[in-house]
């Protein structure tokens, strides 16, 4: 069943190394690393209006009807990551990749090409890299960014402006 038309921000997480390490460690080791992952989104959730639509695999799609929320929560959970990552409490980096638009809603999922974009940006993004489209940086209050300049994403015909947000 189809709903209405939402707007807001769409942000993807993904693990960076979590084949090889699951691949070393085994199933149960990687089952802890999602775990804790669902812990810390949970933790930063829990202050900020935003929602886990899905997990895919190691990583997340998360929704924000705010798109200042969002950076807020991206920036959060990227903070929490690397501190967990210091602690010992979380093995691996995270990289993360939003864009914001209208989408719509199916079910408790949400598709459209503000989610296809903020998909692609992800795949861009290096460990411990959150980027964001030109569209979140103008949207929001995002004011320390670096341009990283109009980049080619598959299956989309015009360059989308990336920029790296500096947490």
């Amino acid at each position: 069943m189809t709903g209405p038309a939402l707007r807001g921000a769409v942000l993807f997480t993904d693990i960076v190394g979590f084949t090889e390490y699951t691949d070393a460690r085994g199933d149960a080791a990687a089952l802890a690393v999602l775990d804790r992952q669902s812990a810390i989104i949970a933790d930063v959730l829990a202050t900020i209006d935003g929602r886990v639509v899905k997990e895919l695999g190691d990583g997340l799609l998360v929704w924000f009807d705010d798109v200042s929320e969002a950076v807020q929560a991206a920036t959060a959970l990227h903070r929490a990551i690397i501190a967990a990552r210091n602690a010992g409490t979380f093995p691996l980096a995270l990289r993360m990749g939003m864009h914001c638009g209208e989408v719509v809603s199916r079910g408790d999922d949400v598709v459209g090409h503000t989610v296809n974009i903020a998909a692609r940006i992800v795949d861009l993004a290096g460990p411990d890299e959150l980027l964001i489209s030109d569209a979140v940086a103008a949207a929001s209050s995002a004011s320390s960014t670096h341009p990283v300049g109009p980049t080619h994403v598959r299956g989309v015909a015009e360059p989308i402006w990336i920029h790296r947000l500096v947490t």
